[in-house]
């Protein structure tokens, strides 16, 4: 399971940050939730595909949760997309996707299967499943917890060997769930097989304000990824608009004992978030604020934490030794001194643990980061030369068709000239930050 962030803003893009849409990839499954504006160029900028998608969840109608939806639907159509693309939201969901197709003229090529969830409701899916619970806000908010299904337990070998069951084909079947004959007696899967293992679990709580119960929703689960719009000086405001602040989402986290915390639908007000991050710290620990683009790769329940942190500090000590190695070879080629360069690699590798080296043939550098960088040829102090020019859901979903009729209600929550009205100074105030206290 991989968490991509999209979008880590709030209200209207910023230079430093697109608006909410966080993607989930999960058992060959991307899992789209939210789609503010500019999401169809975050994800041509990230390594998953647009055409990946299989479920696009929305939490709710305000326009920086939505926008980005039509722009979406129009490129898959125009990029030949065939397979059917599922829709989930709250009451109205069916309405506004259907508006919003009707307003935008081109032939799509897929079927759009519509669904709207209810507080408590569970979709289950080839792997997973995906529940919806109702949020605080200022519209009607759904946020969503999406679970692996449980996986089967460890195969116990000892047990299989005092059960004198030569390894092999019998054992395979035993780990797929069957049960075998050996020696005259029936052996089934319980008898060498461990507990189930739990899977990955990750909530999406986009906009909202604390919510009293949301801690034993979200008991220890993996990974909470809660709005926090503001910090505790703006929590009054914060909170009058269904916003959170960076020291309640991590309250939150905290009392849920979760495992780690990520922010996000952060205020444009923040050019620096630092701040927000050392105030989520001060209750929580394990709180982060993720840039645009980011990803993180959600560890299984069993990984301790000492060797989650022992798995990140390696990653980060390679991708630092890769960076360095490209350095060097970029600065060979034109013909630069790399002397310190090579100094800088060679201490790296130096300080490397002899415990946790691997094996490495005679004369190799042993590395827990892989093979050892390639020779770096000697300087050449000339000038470089030019590189030469170069399908079907249950009866109640709805599916969406283009040309029907549009219907003149409008969603839960107001009109859509009140909730689409691009209006700074009201999108400013719906996030809680009043421009006039401002002693920035």
């Amino acid at each position: 399971m991989e968490i991509v962030f999209l979008g880590t803003g709030g209200s209207f893009p910023s230079p430093q940050r697109g608006v909410s849409s966080i993607a989930v990839k999960v058992n060959g499954d991307v899992v789209l939730f939210d789609c503010g504006e500019g999401t169809q160029r975050q994800l041509m900028l990230s390594p998953l595909s647009f055409m990946h998608i299989t479920k696009i969840f929305i939490t709710h109608f305000h326009g920086d949760h939505y926008l980005g939806l039509p722009g979406l639907l129009q490129t898959m159509a125009l990029n030949g997309r065939t397979k059917d693309l599922e829709v989930f939201g709250p009451k109205g969901t069916e309405k506004l996707v259907t508006i919003l197709e009707q307003i935008s003229y081109y032939s799509r090529t897929y079927d759009l299967v519509l669904h709207e969830l209810k507080d408590g409701q569970t979709e289950h899916f080839e792997g997973f499943s995906v529940t919806a619970h109702r949020l605080d806000h200022a519209l009607p908010t759904l946020g969503y917890m999406l679970r692996e299904d449980d996986r089967t337990g460890k195969f116990d070998t000892n047990a299989a060997k005092l059960l004198e069951i030569p390894e092999g084909p019998l054992w395979g079947k035993l780990q797929a769930g069957e049960t075998i004959v050996w020696n005259d007696r029936g052996i089934t899967p319980e008898m060498v097989m461990g507990p189930a293992r739990p899977g990955r679990s990750v909530f999406v709580a986009m906009d909202t304000k604390p919510m009293m119960g949301l801690p034993e929703i979200i008991k220890g689960i993996d990974v909470l990824i809660h709005e926090a719009t503001a910090d505790h000086s703006l929590e009054e405001k914060a909170n009058k608009f269904g916003h959170s602040t960076a020291m309640q989402a991590a309250t939150i986290a905290k009392e849920a004992a979760v495992r780690r915390l990520y922010m996000i639908h952060i205020s444009p007000r923040y050019r620096d978030v630092e701040p927000l991050i050392k105030e989520a710290r001060s209750t929580f620990a394990e709180s982060y604020i993720p840039d645009d683009l980011e990803a993180y790769k959600v560890p299984y329940p069993e990984v301790s934490d000492a060797e989650l942190k022992k798995q990140e500090d390696a990653a980060k000590e390679a991708a630092a030794r890769e960076s360095l190695q490209r350095k060097i070879i970029e600065k060979t080629e034109m013909g630069e001194d790399v002397g310190s360069l090579v100094a800088e690699l060679e201490r790296a590798v130096a300080q490397v643990p002899a415990a946790t080296a691997q094996a490495a043939p005679a004369g190799a550098t042993a590395s827990p980061f892989g093979p050892p960088p390639p020779p770096v040829p000697t300087p050449q102090k000339t000038k470089p030369t030019a590189p030469p020019a170069t399908a079907a859901r249950p009866a109640k979903a709805a599916r969406a068709g283009k040309g029907a009729a549009p219907k003149a209600a409008t969603a839960d929550g107001g009109s859509d000239e009140e909730e689409d009205e691009i209006d700074l100074d009201r999108a400013l105030a719906e996030a809680g930050i009043d421009l006039d206290a401002e002693d920035e």
